[in-house]
């Protein structure tokens, strides 16, 4: 079999997280027309809970697998990659079961301490979905340190694929019944499409791993017992595990805090779950999908780096840490601008169907709360890049005690920014750029300290911001002057011509040198171990 380069395989995910992104966002538009924004409170109150279980479950051991499967592949011992695969698996099944049992037992207390009681039936429809989604994450932990990205792009795709269509089918159907039988329609979906995508990806599994060739030389590491294994992946999986946590955290905070705060401070219940709503239904979904570009960068980047530092190649993970960090910035740079000069147009052509004026200005919230998370992107994509380096070189502590220390920050300033009635929803976009802002700043400096990165300023910083200026300026003056025709085709003309602006200026103020372009012309394949 071959194996894929780091930038083909961030391409790979990047192309299927974007297809299986746009799935999402595509579905978010007729079930936010189906439940309105009071359902998608609620559909949203469920899930901060849901994602920080599959953490604390399986994203430290799904990296622990890709970390252990790409060390042990590069000593040519299989019989420790299907061990370490093997125990990862029934460790994370004896979790999840667990997870999911408790989480429908106190579904009913669960809600209660979240405002609105009737979230109870989404804990109930979501609880299943935790099982297969933690194995789903180990085997594909599995391809990424196989350097095989295909599978995860193929399950996600069909993943978001039968969510919006079970889910749709589904909301509609229980909306005869009400909002909360809507809501738990919609959410029964995701569960219905994780069990598919976990059958789907054991049919890869199986059939890939009838493929896999190794060489026939003694493998330069001892055979792994299952404890052993165990151990390791423990080991492995703990500090990633914790500096996963910490964003999770503050969603699953945040489904308790915003709602009871903004109730506190003046609006009614309707209004504060309309407003939590619009803030992480719409604005968060539709902020994710650029972050997730950069993302796909990240998870690619853990097992090539890992390798790299494994056999103490210092000048070649100089190299590769210098080069994901630039072109992530450039990337993350780009999105921004184009999520903050459009994103009323953004607002309008997605969701306006869907929003109404009865409660609350729901479009004159989307919309300038989209504006301002539009900064965000920067810093949620170099968060990711820079944790993923530290994981990558042993330093899975640093992310978690920078996220720490933020998410203190961030709590102090949720309460202090949401619980001004001036402010309001507008403070939890506040306080996610402080959060973000610290987080990142202490990461950075803990890189250049174990990485002897070497930048130059005018390329990292001057030209890319001046290509974004000078973008920017274009993208606007075309939007103005185009603004007659339909909002979709001026956005594309005006967004597209920006984006093509953006890039041509990037090259030809030479933002990447010689030897990072050659990267990119290179087509790395390695045969496999």
């Amino acid at each position: 079999m071959r194996r894929q380069s780091v930038l083909m395989g961030a391409l790979v995910l990047a192309v299927g997280g974007m297809i299986a992104k746009l799935v999402g966002a595509l579905y978010k538009i007729p079930l936010t027309n189906i439940l309105g924004t009071n359902g998608m409170g609620l559909y949203y109150l469920v899930f901060p809970l849901y994602s920080l279980l599959l953490v604390l479950i399986s994203s430290g051991t799904s990296l622990a697998v890709s970390r252990l499967v790409s060390t042990e592949r590069i000593h040519n011992n299989k019989h420790n990659e299907l061990v370490i695969f093997k125990v990862a698996l029934v460790y994370v099944f004896v979790l999840s079961l667990i997870f999911s049992a408790l989480l429908i037992v106190f579904s009913n207390n669960i809600s209660a301490i979240q405002g609105n009681a009737n979230a109870r039936v989404g804990y109930i429809a979501i609880a299943p979905a935790i099982i297969f989604s933690s194995l789903i994450a180990v085997v594909r932990g599995y391809f990424q340190g196989q350097e095989n990205m295909i599978p995860t792009l193929l399950n996600n795709i069909l993943e978001q694929v039968i969510k919006l269509v079970s889910g749709l089918i589904l909301a509609n159907y229980f909306m005869r019944k009400g909002v909360m039988f809507a809501v738990f329609g919609a959410i029964l979906g995701v569960t219905i499409s994780e069990f598919f995508a976990f059958i789907l990806i054991i049919i890869n599994y199986l059939c890939y791993k009838k493929k896999l060739i190794y060489k026939i030389d003694v493998p330069k590491t001892p055979n792994l017992s299952y404890m052993q294994a165990l151990k390791k992946i423990v080991v492995y999986a703990y500090p990633a595990t914790l500096s996963a946590i910490i964003v999770p955290i503050t969603t699953f905070l945040d489904s308790f805090l915003v709602i009871n705060i903004l109730n506190n401070s003046g609006f009614s219940s309707l209004q504060s779950t309309n407003l939590y709503g619009i803030s992480n239904g719409i604005v968060s979904a539709l902020i994710n999908l650029p972050v997730l570009l950069c993302g796909a960068l990240a998870t690619a980047l853990i097992p090539n780096l890992s390798g790299l530092y494994a056999q103490n190649n210092e000048k070649e993970v100089i190299f590769k840490t210098s080069l994901f960090i630039k072109i992530t910035w450039i990337i993350s740079l780009l999105f921004f601008l184009i999520f903050m000069i459009f994103a009323e147009d953004i607002i309008s052509i997605l969701y306006l169907r869907g929003l109404t004026n009865i409660v609350i200005d729901e479009y004159s919230f989307a919309s300038k709360l989209l504006m301002i998370s539009s900064v965000s992107i920067i810093y949620y994509a170099l968060l990711q890049t820079f944790t993923s380096i530290l994981q990558s070189i042993n330093k899975v502590k640093v992310p978690f005690y920078s996220l720490l220390i933020s998410l203190f920050v961030r709590e102090i300033c949720i309460f202090l920014f949401v619980g001004n009635p001036k402010i309001n929803i507008f403070g939890v976009a506040i306080s996610n750029l402080i959060f973000l802002t610290i987080a990142t700043i202490i990461n950075l400096y803990y890189i250049k300290k174990y990485v002897a990165l070497s930048y130059s300023f005018l390329k990292l910083i001057v030209s890319p911001i001046a290509s974004a200026v000078v973008a920017g300026i274009v993208m606007y003056f075309l939007k103005f002057m185009l603004s007659q025709l339909n909002t979709i085709l001026y956005c594309i003309i005006s967004g597209g011509v920006g984006t093509i602006v953006y890039f041509v200026l990037i090259f030809a103020f030479k933002s990447f040198n010689y030897n990072e372009m050659k990267t990119f012309k290179r087509k790395k394949i390695v045969n496999a171990k």
